[in-house]
């Protein structure tokens, strides 16, 4: 009996691991909140490169990206730390923030 029960346990375990918890942003809207995060970061980076400006808001510019995104910073980092253990997704997460920016870029003439 107990050598069938390890191998049930075992299944069950490992395809629990594939779902998300139901407290981390959705997919769809973590890739929409990585596209914002990287033009805050794009905006930081203007500021002090081009403009030479040393007293940026920063925590304001995410403060107002996650209320816009009607989440949390502490949501966004775990959802954030549960896809850093899956490579794969993540990679496809961050091709699709890719193609997003590019869409943008484009639509602006940048």
């Amino acid at each position: 009996m107990r050598h069938l029960l390890l191998p049930l346990l075992l299944c069950c375990a490992c395809a629990g691991n594939n779902a998300p918890p139901n407290d981390l942003l959705p997919r769809d809207r973590f890739e929409r909140v990585l596209v914002d995060a990287q033009l805050v970061e794009a905006r930081v980076n203007q500021e002090l490169v081009i403009d030479h400006r040393t007293d940026m808001p920063i925590e304001r510019y995410y403060e107002e990206m996650f209320r816009k995104h009607g989440t949390t910073k502490e949501q966004f980092r775990r959802t954030f730390d549960w896809y850093t253990e899956r490579p794969e997704e993540l990679k496809a997460i961050y091709d699709s923030v890719l193609i997003d920016l590019q869409h943008q870029a484009d639509s602006t003439g940048r």
